[in-house]
């Protein structure tokens, strides 16, 4: 009995033995592995996303981000007490900076709205002033010698001499306008080379043609115009007359010259060029608005607000028409004519 429970004793001590034999193995093959096993990496919660796993490797870099996000762009933050700086380490645990976008140019102010200068309302002269024109026709008078169709003769011409003394005549008249609001207005003559060069222009004085577009004789007289300037001076002209038709062509110039010269020059019918420019407007005013009609030729005035200077400018549709007859006013062509 004494020997067995010996034996038993001396099989577990083995057993002992081998246990013990068989740890320190197993420790001692950990530490020829090169030392113990590296802790897991840690989770910063507060470091970018993008820091590289790199940084995580040594427990230095780890306590380093973890104790401070800063910490982690300083490259000595990211290595082990031996190891080499590693440059992956340091780019990749440094806080990604987002580029910011470059300012955009800066615009150009807009440009300041031009200011409109009103122009005043020019002073009429005392006691009734000439009325509105008529609407505008549809498209200037064509002077028949200017026009791309043929005029008709439906009666003889008169002589040049008969014409250039109804023209003469004519223009040295002074006609008294009925106004619209019953008033009236007094007209000086027309200067007598521009009633001659105004014919000149639209006939070449014949007083039998007929242009395509309607206009009759030597002034090229506009069917419509007939009755107006009857009712406008008490008359009872036929433009199929010679002497007719110069009354009615120098009625409407002096009507021209009555609406131009009260609505824009204070009542003055002055047409003979300015002193100090040589300028003619209301001259200018009137020869256009006698082929283009009253209502598509305008004078505007605009006064300066630091001077107080009032200057007119013309708004002329025909300004070819209108140097043509002037320059007609000069040369008196009909002096010359056989």
């Amino acid at each position: 009995m004494r020997a067995s429970r010996q034996a038993l004793v001396l099989v577990s001590a083995a057993a002992v033995s081998t246990a013990l034999l068989t740890g320190c193995g197993s420790k001692k093959a950990d530490d020829t592995a090169g030392g113990p096993p590296a802790p897991a990496a840690a989770t910063v919660t507060d470091a970018p996303p993008t820091t590289a796993p790199t940084a995580t490797t040594s427990p230095s870099a780890t306590t380093s981000a973890t104790a401070s996000p800063s910490a982690s762009a300083s490259p000595s933050a990211t290595t082990g007490k031996t190891a080499k700086p590693s440059p992956t380490a340091s780019a990749s645990s440094a806080k990604p900076t987002t580029a910011k976008p470059a300012d955009p140019a800066p615009k150009a102010a807009p440009a300041p709205a031009p200011v409109a200068v009103a122009a005043p309302a020019p002073t009429p002269k005392p006691g009734p002033v000439a009325p509105p024109p008529p609407p505008a026709p549809a498209t200037p008078h064509v002077p028949p010698l200017q026009s791309g169709c043929t005029p008709s003769k439906p009666q003889p011409d008169e002589p040049k001499e008969a014409v250039a003394t109804a023209l003469t005549t004519a223009a040295g008249q002074t006609r008294t306008l009925n106004l619209s609001s019953g008033g009236t207005d007094k007209l000086p003559p027309l200067p007598v080379n521009l009633v001659k060069a105004i014919a000149w222009q639209e006939s070449g004085w014949q007083s039998g043609i007929l242009a395509c577009d309607g206009g009759i004789g030597t002034m090229q007289i506009m069917p419509a115009t007939v009755s107006w300037m009857n009712s406008k001076f008490g008359t009872t002209s036929d433009p199929k007359t010679l002497p007719g038709n110069v009354q009615l062509g120098t009625q409407l110039l002096d009507w021209l010259v009555a609406y131009y010269g009260d609505s824009s020059f204070g009542g003055k019918y002055d047409l003979s060029p300015d002193p100090a420019t040589g300028k003619t407007p209301l001259l200018d005013l009137v020869v256009s608005a006698y082929n283009a009609g009253a209502g598509n030729v305008h004078y505007n005035t605009v006064t300066d607000p630091a001077t107080g200077t009032t200057t007119g400018s013309l708004a002329i549709p025909n300004p070819g028409y209108v140097a043509s007859v002037k320059a007609l006013m000069s040369s008196a062509p009909w002096n010359k004519a056989g």
